[in-house]
């Protein structure tokens, strides 16, 4: 562990033990007696993932195969005086098995850059280690954090779940008043989910970028729920976030999303093979989603717009390199429909077979234009869940999801035509089991 990493783990143990012999009177260490260890929590995490795609949009006809094993140790203190404290996570990833372009699952690290499986390695990481502050609860108060933190849509900002999670450098906070909520976050810094090194935030052409500022401002009622999130990645991609959901009963509720970046000075110098749209790119959709007993049916219809010259253009879901942009969409399973003028369909039912298992199928469909050919693109996956099933296994989560899709050959989204300036067709095979279990080892 280097140097300053121990150093910022043993800041609140430094401060507790100062504060006890600065009393003579004071008791020895008790751990009753002390919220910043009596409160403290410990979490062992064990997930197996493994994650599979057949296609040949790009290339001939390729495999994409990765299978791992983890473990995450999750240390959340108490607080000292009531106001500091610390976390930590600490995780540690293996390897199972792989194959050339496993880089593209995001599990494992590539050591080399070159996506071949003998460059597919596990890692080991503190993905959080940040000291911790707040002053009231959760209706009337405000928390801060201030170092390695992963930030699960914090303003324009999010996290993923893999064998491990992407974390951030920098600073957060939030002030809660009741229902409304404001987030905020300056972050200069990232760690990828699949690797174990600290990153610097970059343009597409390598470029550095010095920060991220990013703020929401949320409301959550009985009924709905509303957010706004800006952000701006210093010079490079300006980011706004709106979403909205409200209940019309207890079966039916609607929501909707929209997602929109500007491109800014460094991205607009980039070249155009770089750029995944010239000025803007907008994503808009909504949901509907009825709940009758065991069964759940939702239907989404998305547009994108996101002109590129001479190109199909594209929504890109990261503000930069290194970094996971929010977004909270059907259409963001399996493959991702945001292509420039693209309309997306999307169908999901569910039924609960038994307390905690559920199985469903999901059916994707999406339609643009380009030279003359209207362009289709789908996906029909088979996702079945477990939570929790039984109390003796409640903190068990079961995913799986298998399914069969086509596309088109392309060169960065754009298709690719043959002869007689058609677009040529390309299918696709996925599959994703993830296990994970959780213990308490620390109450």
């Amino acid at each position: 562990m280097k140097r300053k990493e121990y150093f910022l783990l043993m800041i609140p143990f430094f401060l507790q033990s100062s504060l006890l012999q600065a009393n003579n009177n004071q008791a020895p260490f008790s751990v009753s007696e002390n919220s910043l260890m009596r409160d403290s929590q410990l979490d062992l995490r064990l997930r197996n993932q493994w994650k599979y795609l057949k296609e040949n949009e790009a290339q001939p006809t390729a495999v994409h195969n990765a299978w791992g094993q983890a473990a995450s140790l999750d240390f959340r203190s108490g607080y000292l005086g009531g106001w500091l404290g610390f976390d930590a996570t600490y995780t540690r990833a293996i390897r199972l098995a792989a194959s050339d372009y496993f880089a593209t699952r995001g599990l494992l690290y590539d050591s080399g850059g070159d996506r071949r499986k003998a460059e597919a390695h596990g890692f080991s990481k503190f993905g959080q280690r940040y000291l911790k502050i707040k002053q009231g609860d959760k209706k009337r108060g405000v928390e801060a954090k201030a170092g390695w933190q992963e930030l699960k849509n914090v303003g324009v900002l999010t996290t993923t779940d893999r064998l491990s999670r992407n974390s951030y450098f920098g600073y957060s906070g939030a002030l809660n008043w009741l229902d409304i909520r404001l987030d905020m976050a300056y972050v200069t810094k990232g760690i990828r989910h699949d690797s174990p090194h600290s990153l610097a935030l970059q343009t597409q052409d390598n470029q550095r970028i010095a920060a991220i500022y990013t703020g929401a401002l949320s409301y959550k009622g009985e009924r709905g729920r509303l957010a706004y999130a800006f952000g701006e990645a210093e010079a490079y991609q300006r980011r706004h976030v709106i979403e909205a959901s409200y209940a019309l009963s207890p079966h039916l509720r609607f929501s909707s999303q929209i997602y929109g970046s500007q491109g800014l000075e460094k991205y607009k110098r980039m070249s155009a093979s770089k750029r995944s749209f010239d000025e803007h790119a907008w994503h808009y959709l909504g949901e509907a989603e009825w709940r009758q007993g065991d069964w759940t049916q939702k239907f989404a219809a998305a547009w994108t717009s996101a002109s590129k010259k001479d190109a199909t253009g594209y929504y890109a879901r990261p503000l930069t390199k290194n970094t996971r942009g929010r977004f909270i969409s059907l259409t963001s399973a399996g493959k991702d429909y945001t292509r420039d003028k693209e309309l997306a369909l999307v169908s999901f039912t569910q039924y609960e077979i038994f307390k905690g298992v559920y199985s469903g199928v999901q059916i994707n469909y999406g339609q643009f234009g380009y030279r003359n050919n209207r362009v289709r693109t789908g996906e029909v996956s088979f996702i079945n869940r477990v939570v929790e099933p039984v109390p003796s296994l409640k903190n068990l989560s079961v995913f799986t999801l298998f399914g069969y899709g086509w596309s088109y050959k392309n060169n960065k989204e754009t298709p690719l035509l043959d002869a007689h300036g058609k677009y040529m067709r390309s299918h696709n095979l996925s599959g994703e089991i993830a296990i994970e279990y959780k213990f308490n080892l620390l109450r």
